[in-house]
């Protein structure tokens, strides 16, 4: 169990593309990281980044609400010098460069003037306007020059083509990061194996100038046999992560705010219990209305269960109605199909191909699938509950994205009290790279540079030079 760490900050932190925050907020849940900047261009989602990494001593953290295409890098220098950092001071610069097919907007002039070209692989890169935003931010690290870098990315990142090699954008990027003076290693990570409870590929850089990179390992297992011979925790369950929510209202935040009692009092799983607020519970947990053709689907699914499995099964029961009604009205079978359709009594989206997990249930006893910005479309993937007939809340996708209870997720820019907006806030839940994963990540760069700091201490360099003379006595 990963919880809320009590040490001192003493690393800064700023995140490119940032949506909501929940990359930063893994490194701020380290305690050692002082989130000092963000950027994006959407507003209820830089508001709700803002509001929820206020730092004692550094207050809000500095923020651009724009197209970083469009920033002048000598701007963000500027903000960082305001809370102290100047260039190379930065411990780490996070980001996940959209990639939904890469941008096909051409770089502004204003971008173009500053002059962040010297470094190889350049060239190759940026003669493909796709690759836009993934360039942008590696003109920016190289001005910036921090520590550590962390690019995230959806794992077709690394076979994205390009001058007709698969797999090209990597070798690119890595080439860039080789000449700008970094080490990096390229992994893909499941989320599930850091303790979060959805099984979420995703591809990860982790570019280092203190030495060699590398990766945290997975403190978590999918096989129960593993986890005894390992000593590891299981994958964190749907059941362990939102088990403990009440039944949400609807379309009202009338829960948020509220006195603690308000939480159920049941047993709780590790989980539940490090996501749980000490202050009051939890906003944005709400119900939205969905249409009863909606409704009429999401009834008929079985926990766990696919599409082709729902609806071979609806198949089967129908087809025995049908063969009823041919024997009773002495009907075609089309004929028969039609009428009982026309009488409500046979439901025909189940005679129709949909994506694999469209409208399926979450199962209790497995972690969710993928969250997506998409989470408020049933339609769209495993987004329904176990049991009741709804969708998730946004606050259990957020827990299922390990989004502890005290984030709030603000909905509109104009009022920062405005938690009801479910499209928008599931938009922001979806695209987070969910914390708990971050936050390995964060304390792993931790103990990378507090090796190199001690491998650079004078008492370090005293012990290797006298070291060989001791073995040879």
């Amino acid at each position: 169990m990963t919880e809320k760490s009590t040490q001192t900050n003493h690393y800064s932190v700023a995140e490119l593309f940032c949506g909501c925050g929940g990359f930063s907020h893994g490194f701020a849940r380290s305690g050692q990281f002082d989130v000092v900047l963000g950027n994006d261009i959407k507003k209820e989602a830089l508001a709700t980044f803002r509001e929820n990494h206020v730092n004692e001593t550094l207050g809000k953290p500095e923020t651009i609400e724009a197209d970083i295409r469009e920033v002048q890098i000598q701007t963000i220098i500027a903000k960082l010098k305001r809370k102290g950092i100047e260039i190379g001071e930065l411990d780490c610069l996070i980001g996940g460069p959209p990639c939904q097919g890469f941008s096909q907007m051409r770089r502004s002039e204003e971008r173009e003037n500053n002059e962040i070209v010297g470094f190889r692989g350049y060239d190759r890169l940026s003669e493909d306007p796709r690759n836009d935003l993934v360039l942008r931010f590696l003109e920016i690290a190289q001005a910036l020059h921090p520590r550590f870098i962390v690019i995230e990315n959806v794992p077709q990142m690394l076979r994205h083509g390009f001058n007709g090699v698969l797999g090209g954008l990597k070798d690119a990027v890595c080439d860039m990061f080789d000449a700008m003076g970094y080490d990096v290693k390229v992994r893909v990570l499941n989320a599930a194996d850091y303790g979060v409870p959805q099984l979420r590929e995703r591809a990860f850089f982790i570019a280092s100038r203190e030495g060699e990179a590398s990766f945290p390992e997975p403190p978590y297992t999918e096989f129960p046999l593993f986890a005894v011979k390992e000593r590891k925790p299981t994958w964190v369950t749907v059941r362990e992560a939102i088990g403990d929510l009440p039944i949400p209202p609807l379309e009202k935040d009338s829960l948020g705010g509220t006195p603690l009692t308000t939480y159920p009092h049941v047993e709780l799983s590790d989980f539940a219990q490090s996501m749980r607020s000490s202050i009051a519970f939890p906003y944005n947990h709400i119900r939205r209305i969905y249409s009863r053709r909606i409704m009429k689907i999401i009834r008929e699914m079985n926990p766990g269960e696919t599409w082709d499995d729902a609806s071979t099964r609806m198949q089967a029961r129908y087809d025995q109605l049908i063969k009823q009604r041919v024997a009773r009205d002495k009907l075609t079978y089309e004929e028969a199909k039609k009428r009982l359709i026309a009488e409500k009594l046979i439901n025909p989206a189940f005679f129709k191909s949909y994506y694999w997990s469209a409208y399926t249930r979450l199962a209790w006893g497995e972690p969710a699938l993928t969250i997506t910005a998409n989470a408020n479309f049933l339609g769209s993937g495993r987004f329904t509950h176990p049991e009741q007939d709804r969708g998730i809340t946004m606050r259990e996708a957020a827990r299922l994205q390990s989004f502890d209870d005290d984030f709030r997720f603000i909905t509109s820019a104009d009022n920062l009290h405005d938690t009801e907006r479910i499209g928008v806030g599931m938009d922001m839940i979806g695209e987070a790279v969910p914390p708990k994963l971050a936050q390995a990540i964060a304390e792993h760069i931790v103990t990378l540079i507090e090796r190199e700091e001690m491998q650079k201490s004078p008492a370090y360099r005293v012990i290797k030079i006298y070291e060989p003379a001791r073995l040879n006595v």
